[in-house]
């Protein structure tokens, strides 16, 4: 059975979407959960995500052509498990870094940056890792380098 085309699109756009939500709250710092507040929130959300899919969709990018759906879960989910731990470690030790130096207390800081770390990426991880296992896929089948420069593709 052939995964569908769009597979690994759909999880980066979920995966940025959820992040963009994120990153306005985060924006927005403490205000009152209004309906205004909410359809602001999303229309921000979409407005970024929609940003970063028209770049990493472009060309065509990140689209399955002749994949089966053993291949993409014998790639994907390696790649999520193993950009879940980087990230939450990399997260984490950020987080850390900047909780510590505006707390000064050691033990809040390290709770609150693991729980950080480990709660985004569970959000960032699935977009980083349909674009890693897109790249793996081109590799597998011997496909030319999507990433040369725009130039060169403009010749070609």
């Amino acid at each position: 059975m052939m995964a569908p085309v769009h597979t690994l699109r759909a999880v980066f756009a979920l995966s940025v979407f959820a992040c963009s939500v994120i990153l306005v709250l985060f924006v927005r710092g403490r205000v009152t959960w209004t309906d205004a507040f909410w359809v602001q929130l999303f229309v921000a959300a979409f407005v970024v995500c929609l940003g970063i899919c028209l770049i990493a969709f472009r060309h065509g990018d990140m689209r399955l052509r002749d994949v089966s759906l053993a291949v993409l879960a014998k790639v994907f989910f390696p790649q999520l498990v193993f950009m879940y731990i980087a990230s939450a470690v990399g997260i984490t030790l950020v987080s850390m870094v900047v909780i510590y130096a505006i707390t000064a207390s050691v033990q809040s800081s390290v709770a609150l940056a693991v729980i950080a770390g480990l709660w985004l990426a569970l959000w960032f991880a699935p977009g980083v890792a349909s674009l890693t296992t897109w790249r793996k896929l081109r590799a597998l089948r011997g496909a030319p380098d999507q990433y040369r420069s725009v130039s060169a593709r403009v010749r070609a």
